[in-house]
């Protein structure tokens, strides 16, 4: 038995070789997502709990869009007939309601869901004029922005949050 197993097994969790045979053409795709998958930190939890939702899905899930109390997963894979490109279906969730949609029901939720995202939005867009600013890059240095992010969390919480507004429902 290695000294890594040893030391794994006296704090109670065993490190597990993981071995896995793709294709050359998927390996490169995939293996930096398990690399991050499987980080011991705040970052890996995030991403293995975004997956959640595929361990209740028969299908592969294209999108999960909640609300406050309502759920929306679009099952995959797509489908291009005609025009379109069809979900093969998707689940509702809602207080006293759980109904699958066929996939034509799917594409009229889906884009209605989709028009109201992008309503909000550019009302956003348009409430803070984040027109009137610069653009930024995509990509964020985390060693920066992230004690920024927590920073501003602190001090909003701290602060009476109640004096901004809170209606983001119109």
């Amino acid at each position: 038995m290695s000294v890594r197993n040893r030391i794994g097994r006296l704090f109670g969790y065993p490190y597990l070789a993981v071995r896995y045979r793709p294709h050359f053409r998927i390996a490169f795709a995939v293996h930096p997502l398990i690399l991050k998958l499987i980080e011991d930190n705040a970052d890996g939890d995030t991403r293995r709990a975004s997956l959640a939702e595929w361990h209740r899905a028969e299908r592969p899930v294209l999108s999960v869009l909640r609300g406050t109390t309502s759920l929306l997963r679009i099952d995959g894979p797509r489908q291009c007939i005609g025009n379109e490109a069809f979900a093969m279906g998707s689940l509702i969730e809602s207080p006293g309601v759980t109904a699958h949609l066929d996939p034509v029901e799917t594409l009229q939720l889906e884009g209605r869901v989709r028009v109201a995202i992008e309503q909000e939005i550019l009302r956003w867009i348009s409430e803070h004029d984040l027109q009137s600013r610069p653009p930024v890059e995509a990509s964020v240095d985390r060693d920066i922005a992230d004690p920024k992010a927590i920073r501003r969390m602190l001090d909003w919480v701290e602060r009476d949050r109640w004096t901004e507004e809170q209606s983001y429902v119109g």
